[in-house]
């Protein structure tokens, strides 16, 4: 039992020192470097293409009732960011709308 804890409290340690590194080494700068300002302004784009790719990356090869599902929760989710600007609502619509349209075929 005891070396489980041990495991655990290194792992969450060994986390944390991973994920504040970059903060402890960013603050020390004066300026961002030009690349790291750009790569912070694109990289919420670039995440959120990727996981739409991944979404809908078997849609275009599988039966059309079986994409239907994805592309309506898909159009939901946009069309609801672009009247609401809500992105948590935009998210929460399109994955109720997704779970509930594969329960009920």
């Amino acid at each position: 039992m005891n070396k489980i804890i041990v495991i655990i409290v290194l792992s969450a340690l060994l986390t944390f020192a991973l994920r504040a590194t970059p903060y402890l080494l960013i603050n020390k700068l004066d300026h961002m470097p030009a690349f790291l300002e750009k790569l912070i302004a694109d990289l919420p784009l670039v995440v959120m293409s990727v996981l739409v790719v991944y979404c809908f990356k078997d849609a275009l090869y599988v039966s059309p009732m079986k994409s239907l599902p994805a592309f309506v929760a898909g159009l939901v989710t946009v069309i609801s960011y672009k009247l609401r600007h809500n992105t948590m609502l935009s998210i929460v619509l399109g994955t109720l709308l997704y779970m509930g349209i594969l329960h009920i075929m």
